[in-house]
């Protein structure tokens, strides 16, 4: 019988603070440019295993759930193959290399509709 101790670590681990939405960059009938930047630059030093990994999250009207559409470190992400003039849903899920992960809050971003024709 080990005695499965729950006490604190002794090396100080930092929470992780409520992530900022993601920004909207360019917006497009069929795409929606994301970014965050979370100030992370300076903890990008060493291996990548330990850097914060960063996932966008698109909420599904029907299902009132969210999916993962994206995952990685980058800090940009352009989502594509959206309709037209429709209001789509995304969240920043940010997580530490221990494993704690935070949610910033949704934003909403709606499509624009499709240009004619007209060239400009």
């Amino acid at each position: 019988g080990s005695s499965g101790s729950s006490g604190m670590e002794p090396h100080k681990v930092v929470p992780l603070s409520k992530p900022h939405p993601p920004v909207v960059g360019k917006v497009t009938h069929h795409s929606i440019e994301l970014y965050w930047d979370l100030e992370q630059k300076e903890k990008r030093q060493g291996p990548q295993e330990q850097w914060l990994r960063f996932s966008i999250e698109e909420e599904d009207p029907k299902m009132h759930s969210y999916g993962v559409i994206y995952t990685g470190y980058a800090t940009r992400h352009v989502v594509e193959g959206l309709e037209p003039r429709t209001l789509y849903k995304f969240r920043l899920k940010v997580t530490s290399p221990s494993g704690e992960y935070e949610y910033s809050p949704v934003v909403s971003v709606a499509t624009t509709r499709e240009s004619g024709p007209s060239s400009g």
